[in-house]
């Protein structure tokens, strides 16, 4: 993992069926496991024509499990990303080293 900047808890989603039957995550969980992470790279324009960009952020191991459509948050500023994948990367010799990769958009 990249040297902690800053501190990143996860909001878990709770799927709900909306009146067309689409499930969605548009209710989320108190924040749980704030811990130190890091921004590991940012979109270069964040909402370009294509539509938002993809950030990486590395989270503390003891926010795992984190699902898609769950809420990565920054306590100190408010910031918010909705999860698209994330995966624990566990280190083959020394677990103090583990992370936790989120590929997420701007929420």
């Amino acid at each position: 993992m990249t040297q902690p900047t800053t501190m990143l808890g996860v909001c878990d989603g709770h799927d709900v069926l909306d009146g067309h039957g689409t499930r969605s995550a548009t209710q989320w969980g108190p924040v749980r496991g704030v811990s130190p992470g890091a921004i590991v790279s940012e979109p270069p324009a964040d909402g370009e024509q294509d539509g938002p960009g993809t950030w990486v952020l590395a989270l503390d191991p003891v926010t795992w499990p984190v699902g898609a459509r769950g809420l990565v948050v920054e306590p100190g500023t408010g910031r918010r990303w909705a999860v698209i994948k994330a995966e624990h990367r566990r280190h083959g010799v020394n677990p103090g080293i583990d992370w936790v990769r989120v590929e997420a958009r701007t929420a």
